[in-house]
């Protein structure tokens, strides 16, 4: 069991065959998706820094949450940019997933003390993004996963190796 689940995390950690030659169609639909999913993690992260500034830091426990959900969120967005492979985009995922919950859970119950209303500024944009971004993230891990891999690939375009130097006369 360990040996299929080490082989498993392997698999997802792999580099992908984006890069490889011969850019097909799904080849570009899994960078386009990944760069828009780059970009709503950016702007989950954005919001939440924008409502931490307006005054989310003063309410405990969710305030410092607040500030920590919105670095997150840019990390996310670049570390997807800069390691473009599905074990990236399950994190982000789970990431997304756990920021949702916690809006949803602020909503209906309250979270630490504190209870959201659905009139506060950006939350229905909150839902909608983050369920966007949370879907987008699932549909591009999977699509990652489903491209062939080339073998021995780093994850990075084939540099052409220098023949021999032929002098002219």
């Amino acid at each position: 069991m360990t040996a299929s689940i080490t082989s498993w995390v392997r698999r997802l950690a792999s580099p992908s065959a984006l890069y490889a030659q011969g850019w097909g169609g799904r080849r570009v639909a899994a960078l386009l998706l990944r760069l828009g999913c780059a970009a709503l993690l950016a702007w989950i992260g954005y919001i939440h820094l924008h409502l931490w500034q307006e005054g989310y830091r003063q309410i405990p426990t969710d305030g410092p949450l607040f500030l920590l959900d919105a670095v997150a969120g840019f990390v996310f967005a670049v570390a997807l940019l800069a390691w473009p492979r599905a074990l990236t985009g399950l994190v982000a995922a789970g990431y997304t997933a756990a920021t949702l919950g916690a809006l949803l859970i602020s909503l209906s119950v309250g979270l630490f003390g504190f209870r959201e209303s659905t009139s506060a500024s950006f939350v229905t944009e909150s839902l909608a993004i983050e369920t966007v971004t949370l879907l987008a993230l699932l549909v591009w891990t999977a699509l990652l996963a489903a491209l062939p891999r080339v073998a021995g690939s780093s994850g990075r375009p084939p540099v052409a190796q220098p023949g021999p130097v032929r002098h002219r006369a």
